[in-house]
């Protein structure tokens, strides 16, 4: 005896499920993941302003925070004044850009000195700030 079934050849609604489970999950590990990256592991409370920053691809970025030690952040790497300058040089063959970013309660001759430094070694400097609400 033959046995028969009676239910209808449905194979192409079952290999889609999978499928768009899998494209919902890349979707939304690309979304979050991409706002992951652009985090800076120390806040930094920005002075406001009306301009924009130019676009700055491949920038190193100086994270200046308020502290007594005077050190600071160059590229994520804790540094002081005497190490920023051995960086510098090499920092130079990467990009001859550089974005600093200033905490509003950091010393104003302390931001000056830093990027008389970076100037001096031969840099090109934006200070980031944020957008004035209106």
């Amino acid at each position: 005896m033959k046995l028969e079934s009676t239910l209808t050849d449905r194979a192409g609604m079952l290999y889609t499920a999978p499928l768009m489970d899998v494209i919902l999950i890349l979707i939304i590990f690309f979304l979050f993941g991409s706002n992951l990256v652009l985090k800076s592991g120390v806040e930094v409370s920005l002075p406001t302003s009306s301009s924009s920053l130019p676009s700055a691809e491949d920038a190193h970025i100086i994270t200046l925070i308020p502290n007594e030690t005077g050190e600071f952040y160059f590229n994520d790497e804790r540094v002081n004044q005497e190490s920023l300058k051995g960086r510098l040089g090499e920092a130079l063959k990467r990009s001859s850009q550089v974005v600093i970013l200033a905490d509003e309660a950091v010393a104003y001759g302390f931001v000056m000195g830093i990027s008389r430094l970076v100037l001096d070694a031969g840099f090109e400097v934006s200070f980031a700030t944020k957008m004035e609400v209106e």
